[in-house]
């Protein structure tokens, strides 16, 4: 056994032992219908299965969820609450996931603030001190290059990507120095550098590179390369408009082996780059750090593998070995010797029989075909080419590749053989092609096959689900249409955790359901109090086998009823964001209906507010006219409650002016903005000194003090002891 993992293995069984098992966590925000997702997400779960280690998927979801309004990424960074210990040991992060939605230094700082919990990136942001799993892109371009340049001696080529982010960018830089490499000149103007990846932008960018390219019909690249599979089947599309056929006038290829690619018109030839393996690899690295946090934070580059579809020119390895398959002369009919004449007029008539749907002109496309391969010892054929083109069309006005073609194959197969039945080259020639057919349409098949795994939700399961919801009118009747649905849905357990009123922020909430049934001990203590997500007691997880499970908070609009823990048994992430929205919304109608309505702090109880303030419940209506209420100061600094104080941040959010702020807040509560957060800070600390399991040290980072002892002097400041001499007076 490999000596690191013999060294993962002992460390982990150790912490087995003790009743520690380590967990990890996975966090960003992705299209999860994606190849890339999926595949990141498989391999992270295969990892920790093989390593017996728990698996936390705090990752958002885009795209395919239906989330109730477009904020997504404000809910999704609510999570950042949970990714702490002792809930995780260790966290994989996609960083740069985030990057369509939030500015680099922004990613960057929200990232930071989970420091010390060690970390992997799997993204391309650099982030100080945490380890990396990148794409090599020096080596991807080199392979691909070699493939065109050596393969299918390409000297002219055109360069399509994005400035959408740095790989782009950085994929353009190899692609010219491979060009170096190659002695081949790169041509001028034949770089086209969009803004985004949309496709208005990638069809401005063909139409540009149309008309500087192709005249009469004619085209002057033999190649384009792009950065990306959405890229090069846009590309494929936008120049069949054009009237140009991939690969017949032009080849194309991409880059990350999507969806997009495979189900091209042109199946795209692309780069894997091994998503699953970058998974596996950042979980054991992962577990590197957290066996020794002080490991150098290093880059590790997992090797890429060209994956040779038909966009480049050639055909799968699969419809190539078909041609050397073992003959089969069963099929072999009776047929009167004629003339070619003779014989065309026959055939065309049994081809339209055959392929109904075909135009006069490509059944004589075809019958051509068909005679230049009896005559012509061509690789690949004619007739191959032909159906490429064929199967292409049928995809671009259905998208699936009908499995009755095989049938088709073989009747106009038994139309053919008879005539080169005396000429024993000619025959082993044409069985050949018809053999290469046949696996043709079976990779279409196979890809046609795969492509809908992008539309992944079981509609009628979800459909009986959201009248179940619907029908559900209070808290009772939600759990027992949860536990009833869950099981139909393929997801074998929960954790619901809800607040008491609709909250602006996620924090203390009720353990009110575990399934499958805790044990009596744990069981009778539901409902169980939580007064920050990560402190939730790993004792209503599975504690008998490793569990696999993610989450998903619960909120309507910008209002948060608490949040759930599924676990993960049906692979169909989207099943779980589609289980959030029918919960919150049944939620939603409960809490309204029963008026707990009624916003207040997630983080300190409402006599702890009263008792630092002495402030009315309710504000007059003339406070209100002034604007700035002590209830938006208070609130404000509740959310900010880990962080430093800052009055230039916290005007600019709360939009008014520094000295508005300043005076307003002395004029509500009597304080300064930096002693009301430090009070503030000080409550919290004392609900946190109420839970055994937390340190002092903790305590500290998490209400960002500099360090303990300074947290240790301002707590003494303000209460007159020791924060341990307060937990003790206090029965702790």
């Amino acid at each position: 056994m490999n000596s690191g993992i013999a060294k993962r293995r002992s460390f982990l069984a150790s912490r087995k032992n003790s009743g520690k098992r380590v967990t990890i966590g996975f966090t960003g925000i992705a299209d999860f219908r994606s190849y890339i997702g999926q595949e990141y997400i498989a391999g992270m779960m295969k990892a920790a299965a093989d390593y017996d280690v728990n698996f936390i998927n705090f990752a958002g979801a885009i795209k395919y969820s239906l989330f109730d309004d477009i904020n997504f990424i404000s809910h999704y960074l609510k999570s950042f609450k949970f990714m702490h210990a002792p809930l995780v040991d260790g966290l994989v992060t996609w960083a740069s996931s985030l990057r369509e939605f939030l500015e680099p230094d922004e990613i960057i700082e929200n990232f930071n603030s989970l420091k010390p919990l060690p970390m992997v990136d799997i993204g391309y942001l650099e982030i100080s001190g945490i380890p990396q799993i990148r794409i090599d892109n020096k080596y991807s371009i080199h392979i691909l290059m070699e493939h065109l340049i050596e393969k299918h001696h390409y000297s002219r080529f055109a360069f399509v990507g994005s400035n959408i982010s740095s790989p782009h960018q950085d994929r353009l830089n190899c692609y010219r120095n491979e060009l170096k490499h190659h002695n081949i000149s790169e041509i001028p103007d034949s770089v086209f550098m969009t803004k985004t990846m949309e496709s208005s932008q990638l069809a401005t960018a063909v139409d540009e590179f149309v008309h500087k390219f192709v005249h009469n019909g004619h085209c002057d690249i033999e190649c384009i390369v792009t950065t990306s599979d959405i890229i090069a089947a846009a590309v494929i599309e936008e120049l069949d408009k054009h009237g140009l056929s991939v690969p017949k006038d032009i080849a194309v290829t991409g880059f990350n082996n999507q969806y997009s690619g495979i189900s091209a018109r042109s199946p795209v030839t692309t780069l894997d780059l091994e998503y699953f393996k970058r998974g596996y690899s950042a979980v054991e690295l992962l577990i590197d750090r957290i066996m020794n946090p002080g490991l150098p934070a290093e880059t590790v580059l997992v090797p890429t593998s060209i994956m040779v579809r038909q966009s480049c020119g050639c055909f799968e390895q699969s419809v190539v070995d078909a041609g050397s398959c073992d003959l089969n002369n069963s099929l072999l009919a009776e047929h009167n010797d004629s003339s070619e004449e003779a014989l065309r007029g026959v055939i065309s008539e049994k081809i339209r029989e055959i392929f109904p749907q075909l135009v006069e002109s490509d059944v004589n496309s075809l019958l051509d075909a068909i005679f230049s391969d009896i005559y012509e010892d061509l690789n690949p054929s004619y007739m191959l080419r032909w159906f490429q083109t064929f199967l292409q069309d049928i995809r671009k006005e259905s998208a699936i590749v009908s499995r009755d073609l095989q049938q088709c194959i073989t009747r106009l197969r038994n139309l053919i053989l008879p005539m080169v039945r005396d000429n024993d080259s000619q025959f082993a020639h044409i069985e050949n092609i018809f053999h290469q057919l046949r696996t043709l349409i079976s990779v279409y098949n196979e890809y046609d096959k795969v492509s809908p795994h992008e539309n992944l939700y079981t509609m009628n399961n979800l459909s009986q689900a959201a009248i179940n919801f619907a029908t559900a009118t209070s808290g009772r009747q939600i759990k027992e249409v949860l536990c009833h649905q869950l099981s139909e849905m393929g997801i074998t357990g929960i954790i619901l955790a809800l607040s008491e009123n609709m909250t602006s922020d996620l924090g203390s909430a009720n353990i009110e359901l575990v399934q499958p049934e805790l044990p009596f001990l744990w069981r009778d203590k539901l409902p169980y109090k939580v007064s920050d997500p990560v402190l939730i007691p790993k004792q209503f997880f599975p504690q008998t086998r490793r569990f696999s499970v993610i989450l998903e908070t619960l909120h309507h609009e910008d209002k948060y009823f608490g949040y759930a823990f599924l676990e993960i048994g049906n692979p169909n992430i989207s099943i779980y964001d589609t289980v959030r929205l029918l919960l919150s919304n049944a939620l939603n109608q409960v809490y309204q209906k029963e008026g707990r309505t009624k916003d207040k702090s997630l983080l300190l109880k409402n006599e702890q507010l009263i008792g630092i303030l002495n402030i009315p419940k309710q504000e007059n209506n003339e406070e209100r006219k002034i604007g700035l209420t002590s209830s938006q100061i208070t609130n404000y600094l509740l959310e900010h409650i880990n962080e430093m104080t800052n009055l230039d941040q916290m005007s600019e959010d709360l939009s008014v002016s520094k000295s508005h702020l300043v005076r307003r807040a002395k004029e509500l509560t009597g304080y300064t903005i930096q002693t009301l957060h430090e009070k503030l800070k000080i409550e919290q600390a004392k609900n946190m000194l109420q839970i055994e399991s937390m340190k002092l040290t903790e305590i500290s980072a998490r209400l960002g003090f500099q360090n303990q002892n300074y947290f240790s002097s301002v707590f003494k400041k303000n209460t007159g002891m020791s924060p341990r001499n307060w937990a003790k007076r206090n029965g702790h």
